[in-house]
């Protein structure tokens, strides 16, 4: 019993850091700011996180976690083919950071003042998140739907930063419905890995 009144007090300031770095900005927060929002002692915090960047590594580590593990489970009980599948992970991505923008800003704004974080802290996440990627246009290249020649490795990773880019600009400018941009993204990246039909080529 005492390790589940841990882990929800532990994803109880989790929260409140989400929220905190998110609006006041990582390097403007305080830990005081994070346990006021808990309604913890701020102590309680350091019981949990070692320090503010610790705090924050965590969030991502959290977040991503999940977030990659339901699209896993979504993408494995799925019967749509590797193009569909390539949608559903923009998909996923776009609709993720809009509908929850405190993420969104951490995210795509705040690590990206972590050094440890630009220095490979969100590696295995992130490696995890490039795999289910991968994993698509391999099997979309095995059923002679994207190009024989697809270099998986760049593929994926070219995915993952059209997405990122759009993602910041929405974060920035709030100027673009995320959602909306999902097909155009799609139709602009699968043009360069499908395979050409034989009456195409020269």
């Amino acid at each position: 019993m005492p390790k589940t009144k841990t882990y929800k007090k532990r994803d109880l300031i989790i929260d409140a850091a989400e929220k905190v770095f998110a609006s006041k900005g990582y390097h403007n927060a305080r830990i005081l700011d994070v346990a006021r929002e808990a309604g913890v002692a701020e102590g309680t915090i350091y019981l949990y996180f070692e320090s503010k960047e610790d705090l924050l590594l965590a969030i991502f580590k959290d977040r991503m976690s999940k977030w990659v593990g339901d699209l896993k489970e979504r993408l494995k009980g799925s019967s749509l083919d590797p193009l569909m599948k390539l949608r559903l992970i923009i998909e996923s991505h776009f609709k993720t950071l809009y509908e929850n923008p405190h993420w969104a800003q951490l995210v795509q704004i705040e690590l990206r003042a972590c050094s440890v974080f630009m220095r490979g802290g969100s590696a295995p996440e992130l490696r995890e998140y490039i795999r289910v990627i991968e994993e698509v246009l391999e099997e979309g290249k095995e059923k002679n739907i994207f190009s024989g020649d697809l270099n998986i490795w760049v593929s994926a990773r070219m995915l993952l930063g059209i997405m990122d880019e759009f993602s910041t600009i929405w974060v920035l400018k709030r100027k673009l419905e995320l959602p909306s941009l999902v097909d155009v993204v799609l139709e602009i990246y699968t043009k360069g890995i499908l395979k050409r039909r034989c009456d195409d080529e020269f």
